[in-house]
Parts: structure tokens; C-alpha cells; sequence
């Protein structure tokens, strides 16, 4: 389950990806290789070809029948995604890009901690389909999101078993943009990145 990655503060890397982003999209990117963690403000793009479209949400969906926090959902199941009542609304209507730079899984060698970071191996910016719901449970209405997720590829399944759903440049518009009564075709984009494109670097710990 990813519950970590992160984000550059580095306009051109990103204005190479989505190059209609405002620079006020920035302000909650306050250092070099930002890291956003569960509950974090994290940008996100409903639009790719609009900067009115561009904005931050909060990390974690709690859904109707949460009875506290704690069962706050940060990843959906990408196979569950049109058929969970939780998430079926959300797939059809409320699809965004969390835009990234890497992100991490935990891992454990020779009875060390690691958390291994996955990057792509040009060091391009890189997007998560992602899904929002609009909540007001247990605070203030706000705006919040979850990373959909896949079976993972050969890099990432070295240390876990499922990914964060990875969409090439290519497929932004189309996952943005596709009719809610056709959302069923967006399955064949919710798919394991390909592992060639990819590299692994482990760092010593828990977290870093």
C-alpha cells in the first residue's frame, strides 16, 4: 500500500508534463522533493488543459460508514473501483492526476529496514489516477482523494504486491476526461507501469 511519495519543487520538471499549471499550484510544494504522507495537502490536477483546474486536497477518503478517522481509504483498488459502492460514484464522476516524482514501500533485508523509492529512470514527473469525494465527517467539508492501485510490475512486486496506478502523459485527458457512462473503458489504461521505465533505490530506516 503506498502511504508515501514525493513531488519536486521544480517548475520546469513539472511545466514539462502539465504545462498549463499556475504558478500558485505550487505554494504547498515548500522544499526540493517534497514528501506527502496520509492526511498531507497534495496537488491535484481535475484538468489538465485548464489551471482553474489545478489545486490541493487532502490524502485519505473517509467514507459514509466510517465510524472515526482511523478508517480513513489513501489507495482504492483499481479491479474494485466500479463495483464498491464507496468508490463506483467517485470512478464515474470524480477522477483526478496526483502528479509525483517517486514514491516509496517499506521493506525489510537480512532483518534491516529499507524504504525503497521508485523513480522513473529518466527523472521525469509522472502522474496517479486518482479518485476525490467531497466530505464534512468528522470536521470541516473539504475536498479529499485516494491513489487508485494495481497489481504491481516485476520492480515494484520485488517488495510488494500492488502499486500505485502510474498513467502515461498520453492517457491524462482520457482518464480525466471520459463520460461517466463510459468510465467501464477506462480499465484498460488501469494498468502495472511498465518495469523497464523504472528504477528501485533503497535507503537505510524506516523512513527518511
Amino acid at each position: 500500500m503506498c502511504s508515501r511519495y514525493r513531488l519536486t519543487n521544480d517548475v520546469g520538471k513539472l511545466r514539462t508534463i502539465f504545462p498549463d499549471s499556475p504558478d500558485d499550484w505550487f505554494d504547498a510544494i515548500d522544499r526540493k522533493y517534497e514528501s506527502f504522507y496520509p492526511g498531507s495537502s497534495v496537488p491535484v490536477i481535475l484538468n489538465v488543459r485548464d489551471s482553474e483546474y489545478f489545486g490541493h486536497f487532502q490524502w485519505g477518503i473517509v467514507p459514509d460508514w466510517a465510524k472515526n478517522k482511523s478508517m480513513t481509504l489513501i489507495n482504492t483498488k483499481s479491479e474494485e473501483a466500479l463495483v464498491k459502492p464507496t468508490w463506483k460514484g467517485s470512478f464515474r464522476k470524480r477522477r483526478c492526476l496526483l502528479p509525483a516524482t517517486s514514491f516509496f514501500e517499506p521493506a525489510a533485508i537480512d532483518g534491516k529496514k529499507y524504504q525503497v523509492e521508485f523513480t522513473m529512470k529518466d527523472g521525469s514527473a509522472f502522474a496517479f489516477a486518482g479518485i476525490w469525494q467531497k466530505t464534512d465527517k468528522f470536521g470541516e467539508p473539504r475536498n479529499c482523494c485516494s491513489l487508485l492501485t494495481c497489481e504491481s510490475n516485476s520492480i515494484v512486486g520485488e517488495v510488494h504486491g500492488r502499486m500505485p496506478v502510474i498513467l502515461h502523459r498520453t492517457q491524462f485527458e482520457t482518464y480525466l476526461n471520459t463520460p461517466a457512462e463510459q468510465a467501464e473503458k477506462l480499465m484498460t489504461i488501469l494498468l502495472p507501469f511498465p518495469a523497464e521505465e523504472m528504477d528501485a533505490e533503497h535507503h537505510k530506516g524506516s523512513r527518511r
